[in-house]
């Protein structure tokens, strides 16, 4: 049978333990509105392949609706050697010539049967896409606010600089140059997605973002998958 002096030392301990607890829980928990920062680091596949960074910052205004501001670079996307950007129907190398030819004597994509003149082919060195977004987010908290899933959409504005060069008979002729270095475009971005993220010590949290990325630009439009890991941290 427990001794009474022992019992009561026993109740202190507990009672000591239950008042300390109590501020740790409370300094654990996240408040229903307030703000956000996270930032982002993956890839992106569809239209070239991409290392994709980025950051973002947002207010929770209520339990599930939020709205966040972020900027995302995806870069060196290279495709290879692919067909001459074109704008309005009409290729940006139509109206080149070499040794005073015709430029319709020049095949842009090699093979050329004219022994007189070297094929051309346009050859592309990659893509780098930058974003800057507004989205609303809306959250479905679960496990007592320790899990957070959620979805995303939302639109802004891109730039999306091409590299490329010409090679003539395997002799890069405009790019490195300076003649043909880059294009570059501003345009329209659209984004909707979603994720989860996971609270692993008081706001901060880590989780993983998939989305579906469309960029408009006068020649064509990118259509990327981008999935990233994401650390949040949540005040």
């Amino acid at each position: 049978m427990m001794l009474p002096q022992t019992r009561r030392t026993l109740l202190a301990v507990v009672a000591a333990v239950a008042l300390a607890a109590t501020p740790a829980a409370a300094q654990q928990a996240i408040p229903e509105t307030g703000g956000r920062v996270y930032g982002l680091v993956g890839g992106a596949f569809g239209d070239g392949t991409h290392v994709a960074t980025g950051a973002g910052a947002g207010l929770r205004l209520t339990r599930h609706v939020g709205l966040d501001v972020e900027l995302t670079h995806l870069s060196h996307g290279s495709r290879g050697e692919v067909a001459a950007p074109r704008f309005g129907g009409m290729s940006v190398f139509s109206g080149m010539s070499v040794a005073g030819a015709a430029s319709e004597d020049y095949p842009l994509l090699g093979g050329g049967d004219d022994p007189l003149f070297p094929s051309m082919r346009f050859e592309h060195h990659g893509t780098d896409v930058t974003t800057f977004l507004t989205k609303f987010t809306v959250e479905f908290p679960v496990a007592n606010g320790r899990v957070f899933p959620y979805l995303s959409g939302g639109g802004g504005v891109s730039r999306v600089t091409e590299r490329a060069s010409v090679v003539v008979d395997s002799i890069p002729w405009i790019g490195d140059s300076g003649l043909f270095p880059a294009y570059s475009e501003l345009g329209l971005a659209f984004v909707l997605g979603g994720g989860v993220d996971v609270t692993v010590w008081r706001g901060l949290g880590v989780g993983v973002d998939i989305r579906w990325l469309r960029i408009l630009r006068s020649y064509g439009a990118l259509d990327m998958a981008q999935i990233t890991t994401r650390a949040s941290y949540r005040f």
